[in-house]
């Protein structure tokens, strides 16, 4: 993961120095309607001391913008599969193995855009996640006693949350085309099955597709 943000950031730093001498970044980028694509690395905690863990996911955004703020909506998937050990007093070993597939992330923000730096605008937000794993499969204990149907709702409701999420990044003008980079935060949630903060380390591309006011 290390090595694959490195790679990013040098991306990044090879495109500034052109970027910093466009004087059209700011025509381009202010009151406009961008479509994206996007990947990144989404980091996690796995429950009752099973470390951290990342995925690759993949997204589409959609980005707003005026002059000094904007509005950003986006999709993620995540295609992943893990097992996490879940407390369960029910069972005779104290805990059972849930298998999860996949994650969807549904994001809304607020952007700020405080200051551009020829075509380099950082930007920085608040905003919310709705989060949703696709499947939680439920094991049977080494004892083989089965779960109980309290233990499979309490599942079932630990596959989903929703959060107050907070946003930085950047993003590098050329022309139409934009690169980005940036980083979501999502505080941690007991009653989620990934409990520990979570993060998402996303870069991509933007295209401008036009003015999103109105000239006439």
């Amino acid at each position: 993961m290390e090595k694959h943000r490195a790679a990013v950031v040098a991306l990044v730093a090879t495109l500034v120095v052109s970027a910093s001498a466009n004087a059209q970044g700011n025509r381009n980028f202010d009151n406009s309607w961008f479509w994206g694509f996007k990947s990144g690395i989404n980091t996690f905690g796995i429950p009752n001391g099973g470390g951290n863990t990342s995925t690759v996911d993949l997204g589409v955004d959609w980005l707003i913008t005026r002059t000094r703020g904007g509005l950003y909506v986006s999709g993620n998937q995540s295609i992943f599969q893990r097992d996490l050990q879940v407390f369960d007093q029910a069972s005779k070993t104290g805990e059972r193995t849930v298998r999860v597939n996949d994650m969807r992330r549904i994001s809304f923000a607020a952007l700020a855009f405080p200051k551009h730096f020829g075509g380099i605008t950082p930007y920085g937000g608040i905003g919310y996640t709705i989060v949703v794993l696709g499947d939680a499969r439920v094991f049977v204990d080494s004892a083989n006693t089965f779960p109980s149907n309290a233990f499979l709702d309490r599942v079932e409701a630990m596959r989903s949350r929703s959060a107050v999420m907070a946003m930085a990044g950047v993003q590098i003008q050329a022309s139409k085309m934009a690169i980005f980079g940036q980083e979501t935060i999502l505080p941690s949630n007991s009653q989620f099955m990934f409990t520990s903060v979570m993060s998402a380390f996303e870069f991509g591309v933007r295209l401008n597709f036009g003015s999103s006011i109105d000239r006439d």
